[in-house]
């Protein structure tokens, strides 16, 4: 016996639109900046328009995007003192879960994350998409271990504004720096495998304040435009 399957309604259709851009714009599968039309992205999921607009006022509302016209939105470039805003919250909010992590992570946890890990610093060699994709996955794999849903949910609505920033950096900073051995992520590593809550915590806080190097090279730019 064979069931029918119901067709999905456009409401349906429009929440998983959401939840696809909103998971691109996190992984920084979207430039700070870049310009997208309603059109072009319904065209690019095989959908009607309806359900695109539904799901781009949504995320409008969230200022995860911003409306130009009637059919034209933008990733939105958030200013240094903006991004730095959300840099500190990530700072608090990922440093405890981080420092909750090293409490409850297990052996197999820590081979997950040494092996997220690697692909991430093999992509960072020459890959700057998939690492910003594969750097998302290494945080919020910690932010799971830490079993705190609330903070995860809020740390998730701060990667939406962040990841278009999180991919600037990766396609600019040097990738010898982002692919070294000495990459940040290793000492996070090494800290919840210690189970550590203390180092575990700094050692998260140091990996997001990392991104200071490039909102200072951002703000340099601004000026330089400026004057």
């Amino acid at each position: 016996m064979t069931l029918a399957l119901k067709p999905i309604s456009r409401e349906n259709l429009s929440t998983q639109l959401y939840g696809n851009l909103r998971t691109a714009l996190m992984d920084g599968q979207y430039a700070p900046g870049q310009r997208l039309t309603i059109s072009g992205v319904a065209e690019e999921f095989g959908t009607s328009i309806t359900p695109v607009r539904e799901a781009v006022f949504r995320l409008v509302s969230e200022r995860a995007l911003e409306m130009r016209a009637a059919t034209s939105i933008q990733v939105p470039a958030l200013s240094p003192q903006s991004l730095r805003e959300v840099q500190r919250i990530r700072v608090e909010l990922e440093g405890t879960a981080a420092g909750r992590a090293a409490e409850l992570a297990s052996k197999a946890d820590i081979k997950t994350l040494k092996s997220i890990n690697a692909d991430f610093i093999k992509a960072a060699a020459n890959n700057p998409a998939k690492a910003s994709l594969l750097n998302r996955d290494f945080h919020f794999a910690i932010l799971r271990l830490a079993q705190m849903p609330i903070v995860e949910s809020i740390c998730e609505n701060m990667w939406v504004l962040m990841g278009p920033f999180l991919r600037t950096f990766h396609d600019r900073m040097p990738a010898r720096q982002i692919s070294g051995d000495n990459h940040k992520h290793y000492e996070l590593i090494s800290a919840l495998e210690a189970g550590d809550p203390v180092r575990s915590r700094s050692a998260m806080q140091e990996d997001i304040l990392w991104g200071e190097e490039m909102l200072q090279t951002l703000e340099a730019e601004i000026k330089a435009k400026a004057g």
